[in-house]
């Protein structure tokens, strides 16, 4: 049950929360026949007219709306408009005349979310054709709703503005450019190519979203894509790499010539981490050395592609060299290349790198290669971690230590003497935290 402090508070929030309010209010059980007998005849107080407005039974709510028509409370408009889609016919009638009555006397900007949720029940159409495209067809109302922050009202007053003819293509055009989330953009921007109208590939290639501007390249053909081969957007770059490869170009040999030029970009370096060969590896590791985070970000993640042979030994070689990167960017890059690469022997110097006086980040990319190196350095580096009081990793070690844990028992092979008998003297240490079960079966399976 609300109170009236609570609906004047409601009133000035989120329309949209009445929803909450009908469905929180409704009620199932039974009235009993002398108060649902004498609703229509007795004049309810505001809140006792928003229960009934909002109960479960039609026979109640077809009174409430009768009376609720006539209110000036601020609740009475949108609980109006939240009737309008209402299960029962007859119950739904009532509020609808209301509303057009109410129409062009009353203020209904404040409620267009509300309006748009409304508009897509499953009831019908009339709250689209009655309430939201008369208001959509304001033009200093049709500005607010297309600049609403919520995305969701945003794409349905698109929805129906365009499905009622209220945008006109330049309109589209600039929403297709200038609107600030992807999904906007995507959607008109695809609805103007479809159109087949040269006017905004161009501007669209520019400007749009990057699966549009990858459609506008295909359509505008190979010549084009040569020109696009360096976008910083890795779907219109990967167009163009494609259209170029189809017409029977290479693209690596754009990008070699960049970077030998000194055009050294995130998408140069990308672009021949993604088009290029084994011979390319020297070319790429040498950009490891730029200033630039996001340049050494794409050189590792494109020698990732061209070190991908397992026995390739320069992916170890290189990648090592850069676990101790300062950007978060590449140690994670680098420790991508390394997984899987690493053995006991590497355990020392991911040790040291795991230390706590090493930045967080290369902490973290020492913790991911260590727990990778075999079941056992998995073990301990997780009880390692925990027995650093205040460790910014323990909470991640406790939660593999307990996936270690359930599934340690199916494990083959065992430590070697040195790692069991660290892991024994770690179990030890924390015992009193882990408790005597979990210790002893961990020792149990260290030492079996």
């Amino acid at each position: 049950m609300v109170t009236e402090e609570e609906l004047d508070a409601l009133a000035a929030g989120d329309p949209r929360e009445w929803l909450v309010v009908d469905e929180s209010e409704r009620r199932w059980w039974f009235y009993g026949q002398g108060r649902w007998r004498a609703l229509p005849s007795r004049r309810l107080s505001r809140v006792e007219l928003v229960e009934a407005v909002c109960d479960a039974d039609g026979y109640i709510r077809e009174p409430g709306v009768r009376q609720l028509r006539s209110s000036r409370d601020p609740e009475a408009l949108p609980l109006l408009l939240v009737r309008c889609v209402d299960w029962v016919p007859q119950v739904r009638e009532i509020p609808r005349a209301a509303v057009l009555a109410r129409f062009a006397q009353e203020d209904l900007a404040p409620l267009l979310p509300l309006v748009v949720v409304l508009s897509r029940r499953a009831v019908d159409d009339w709250v689209d054709e009655h309430v939201l495209q008369p208001m959509l067809r304001s033009p200093e109302l049709l500005d607010v709703a297309l600049a609403t922050p919520d995305l969701r009202t945003r794409r349905i007053v698109h929805e129906s503005a365009q499905r009622a003819g209220l945008l006109s293509d330049e309109r589209l055009a600039s929403i297709a450019v200038h609107d600030h989330h992807d999904v906007i953009r995507t959607r008109v921007g695809r609805l103007l190519l479809d159109r087949d109208d040269p006017r905004f590939v161009l501007p669209l290639l520019d400007g749009g979203a990057p699966k549009v501007r990858a459609r506008a390249l295909q359509l505008l053909g190979v010549e084009t894509a040569r020109e696009r081969l360096g976008e910083s957007s890795s779907l219109v770059r990967s167009m163009a790499q494609a259209l170029v490869l189809h017409a029977g170009g290479d693209p690596a040999a754009y990008y070699r010539d960049a970077l030998r030029s000194g055009a050294v970009t995130r998408a140069t370096v990308a672009g021949l981490g993604e088009t290029g060969t084994l011979d390319d590896v020297d070319l790429l590791r040498a950009q490891l050395a730029d200033e630039r985070p996001r340049v050494r970000v794409a050189a590792v993640r494109g020698l990732r592609r061209l070190l991908a042979n397992p026995s390739d030994a320069r992916a170890v070689r290189y990648g090592r060299e850069l676990l101790a990167d300062p950007s978060p960017g590449v140690v994670r890059e680098a420790a991508a290349l390394l997984d899987g690469r690493l053995g006991p022997a590497d355990r020392p110097h991911l040790l040291d790198l795991a230390a706590p006086a090493r930045p967080l980040h290369v902490r973290r990319g020492a913790y991911t290669l260590l727990r990778g190196v075999s079941r056992w350095s998995r073990l301990a580096t997780d009880l390692w971690l925990l027995s650093l009081p205040g460790d910014p990793l323990a909470a991640d070690a406790r939660r593999d230590l307990d996936d270690w844990h359930r599934n340690g028992s199916s494990a083959f092979t065992r430590p070697s003497p040195d790692l069991a008998a660290r892991i024994g003297e770690l179990l030890t240490e924390l015992e009193p935290h882990l408790g005597p079960g979990v210790t002893g079966e961990l020792r149990c399976l260290a030492q079996a």
